[in-house]
């Protein structure tokens, strides 16, 4: 802007509404207009969760028999012990108390808040007994050949917290718990601990922390610690989220999963094609079982579909409070609905409801941490401000004095509904001899002197200053022609105030907002490019102060091009990201590798994404060219995507043993944190402890990073084998060394 030729803006403003006036001539007198200036529509709080009740039975292969004779797949609460060696089962003569090779299993039916469930021929369900593992309600033994004999067992986990939010269909439940899902009676298995369900309107995930040990059907030997990992065991969408539970079908079929190049690949074709969430499935494969989790063509598919999963949270009362979020000055009615309040929960031990119902208190107030009635807090912790509202039966009503005193409607179904008046000055001074009383809320608890944990809810309130949206709009103009500048402010907390418009630091003017309104003239002088304007709200008692910022432009903008590449290792997807900024920044973005054309998009909201792939290992310069729009001209950066070599681990067992006698055989494995199984060779050298050479052989790895090397009939004694992994071009090096002794 030139500032010798623009005249100081002129501040226009529209006139005052008669809604406006009233406010703020009530606002004069000192009287605050509960009904006009702080009426908000309400919004449900989320309610809070503390027993909530998982209960999920996986799918049906998980309740099925096995393939290998004798054996079935079944669940544990708790973590199955170690057995120390692949290829072992739980022992049936005991109820999965040991493996067949002796060592402790400890299969339990329990453990804390687990219990693994059998359904009986009434449809109810009790924790089942080991039996109950390979049996359905009829007494049906499974098999591996049937789809529609299963053990109908389910695992259910309680006690869950967390919140929910029906109203937009969210929720947060976390448990705490462990159990064991095993395959051919525990020839392989996993471990889930602490699931946490997310949902945010509608759609979400449920995760657990999982782990085991990797098996394989072609060597039993095998049996590897696999970390624990959080993954999620299901993919949820169009849920709904209930007071009372929630209820959901996870994604499974037509959902496409791409199975490593060394295992059975998906088939996506029947009725039951489909997969568990990738990522778990993935681990599933480092495991053993990963065909277990996706339709692979065999007749056992159908069994792998996703059953659905439930969450109940009944057994307390809750309240849904229609704001939670306050404004820090005046009062505020809030709405309260309870449900859960089962009157025959609380009996009155003093007047006036002795050996009555004696309905809730619904109180909000500023209370200290130590405030529940049922874990000992004393009424002294309790300083609710007037007036309090009594939830009783209608019969009672008037026995409390009636709703001059308070008294409100609790409903023989447990529900009630009540209208409070939050004022957080009135809350201090309730709560001034209160010591460390730090928390607004709402709260409710058993009346009369009664006692009753499951009446007892808290839900905060919270006192801000309302955010206002500040809106800043300044028209693209040509050289010469007329320019202003319009700045809106919306606030719950109200608009009174100022608004000052600069460009960088020069102040252009300050005005008063009339209707949250200010609207500047910039004259007819601007110089040709963009002006970057802020508009800056003062704030009031109510309000914070609130910024907003726009681009003026004269002519043809200008735009600039950000291209983000993040660091990857060998095996992982490389991702770029294009972010153009430009007043109306429109059209496409070409991304390039040198001379070759890596994909062509347009923006979407500014942004473009380019899938690499998984690129070899180095450096690879990128280049990103926006061509511009009618209104924004183009723009071009560079960036260089970086792919770091993936670190090798390289292992080595003896297969077989060697003695004086007889050959033996030692086995080399490595694997990479990211890519898989690595290729390439490996060398095996074999001494004795006094370093005599006995062996030294360069092997090529197999697909699964395997070598097998033989070992010559050797003395008694003791010998060290070192297996060495030179790297490739895209894996680091790594090596291991282990003894052994021929007796």
């Amino acid at each position: 802007m030139n500032p010798t030729t623009t005249a100081r803006p002129r501040a226009r403003a529209a006139r005052r509404g008669v809604a406006a006036a009233v406010a703020g001539a009530l606002a004069s007198a000192g009287i605050v207009a509960l009904g006009v200036a702080t009426a908000t529509p309400a919004v449900a709080a989320p309610i809070s969760v503390r027993n909530a009740t998982f209960a999920w039975d996986i799918n049906n292969e998980v309740q099925a028999g096995a393939f290998a004779p004798g054996t079935w797949n079944l669940m544990s609460a708790g973590k199955i012990g170690n057995p120390g060696a692949g290829g072992q089962m739980l022992r049936a003569a005991d109820n999965g108390a040991t493996w067949s090779n002796g060592a402790t299993a400890g299969w339990a039916n329990t453990a804390g808040n687990v219990t693994i469930e059998d359904k009986a021929a009434d449809g109810s369900y009790a924790p089942t007994t080991f039996d109950g593992t390979h049996r359905n309600s009829a007494g049906q033994a499974t098999s591996g050949s049937s789809t529609t004999i299963l053990s109908e067992n389910r695992l259910v986990v309680r006690n869950g917290a967390g919140t929910l939010d029906p109203e937009t269909e969210s929720a947060t439940i976390t448990w705490d718990g462990d159990a064991t899902v095993l395959f051919y009676s525990g020839m392989t298995y996993f471990h889930l601990s602490d699931p946490e369900l997310v949902i945010a309107n509608g759609t979400g995930t449920l995760s657990a922390t999982v782990g085991g040990y990797a098996a394989s059907m072609e060597d039993t030997d095998e049996w590897t610690p696999v970390p624990d990992t959080k993954v999620a065991l299901a993919t949820l969408s169009g849920v709904d989220v209930t007071p009372t539970g929630i209820a959901a079908t996870p994604q499974y079929r037509e959902v496409a999963y791409e199975a490593p190049a060394d295992t059975s690949p998906q088939i996506r074709t029947g009725a039951s094609w489909g997969t568990f969430p990738p990522a778990f499935v993935d681990l599933q494969q480092t495991l053993g079982q990963g065909p277990y989790w996706y339709s692979t063509g065999g007749s056992a598919d159908v069994r792998k579909v996703a059953n659905p999963l439930s969450v109940a949270y009944t057994d307390h009362a809750s309240v849904v409070v229609s704001k939670t979020t306050l404004l820090p000055h005046g009062a505020h009615q809030v709405t309260v609905e309870g449900s859960g309040f089962d009157p025959a929960l609380a009996t009155g031990a003093r007047p006036p409801l002795a050996g009555k119902p004696a309905g809730a208190y619904v109180v909000f107030g500023k209370f200290p941490e130590v405030w529940r009635p049922s874990l000992g807090a004393p009424s002294s912790n309790r300083k609710p401000t007037s007036p309090q509202q009594w939830a009783v039966l209608a019969e009672d009503m008037a026995t409390i004095g009636g709703a001059r005193a308070g008294a409100i409607e609790l409903r023989p179904d447990g529900t009630f509904t009540a209208t409070l008046t939050v004022d957080r000055a009135a809350a201090d001074t309730a709560a001034a001899a209160v010591a460390a009383a730090t928390n607004y809320g709402i709260y409710t608890y058993a009346g009369s002197g009664a006692t009753s944990a499951k009446y007892e809810t808290y839900t905060p309130i919270t006192f801000a200053k309302a955010t206002p949206a500040v809106t800043l709009t300044a028209p693209t103009v040509t050289p010469g022609a007329p320019a202003s500048a319009t700045v809106t402010v919306a606030s719950e907390g109200g608009t009174d105030g100022s608004v000052t418009l600069t460009e960088g630091e020069t102040v252009l003017g300050t005005a008063d907002l009339t209707d949250g309104t200010a609207t500047f003239d910039l004259g007819d002088a601007l110089t040709e490019g963009e002006h970057a304007l802020t508009a800056t709200f003062a704030g009031n008692a109510n309000t914070e102060a609130g910024t907003a910022t726009a681009t003026l432009v004269v002519e043809k903008s200008t735009s600039s091009l950000s291209l983000s590449i993040p660091s990857r290792t060998y095996g992982q997807v490389t991702t770029a990201t294009v972010k153009v900024t430009g007043k109306g920044a429109d059209g496409a973005v070409t991304l390039r590798r040198g001379t070759t054309v890596v994909g062509t998009t347009n923006l979407v909201a500014g942004k473009a994404s380019f899938t690499l792939g998984k690129l070899k290992a180095g450096r690879h310069a990128l280049t990103a060219t926006y061509e511009g729009d009618a209104d924004v001209a183009g723009s071009t950066a560079t960036a260089t995507a970086t792919v770091s070599k993936a670190v090798s681990k390289a292992t080595v067992k003896v297969a077989k043993k060697p003695t004086r006698t007889k050959a033996g055989k030692v086995q080399a494995r490595v694997t990479t944190t990211t890519a898989g199984s690595a290729t390439g060779k490996v060398t095996v050298v074999v001494r004795t402890a006094k370093g005599k050479l006995v062996k030294r052989a360069r092997v090529a790895l197999n697909a699964r990073g395997i070598a097998r090397v033989t070992v010559p009939r050797l003395a008694k004694g003791s010998y060290k084998v070192v297996v060495t992994y030179a790297g490739n071009g895209n894996v680091k090096a790594s090596s291991k060394r282990i003894t052994f002794r021929v007796a």
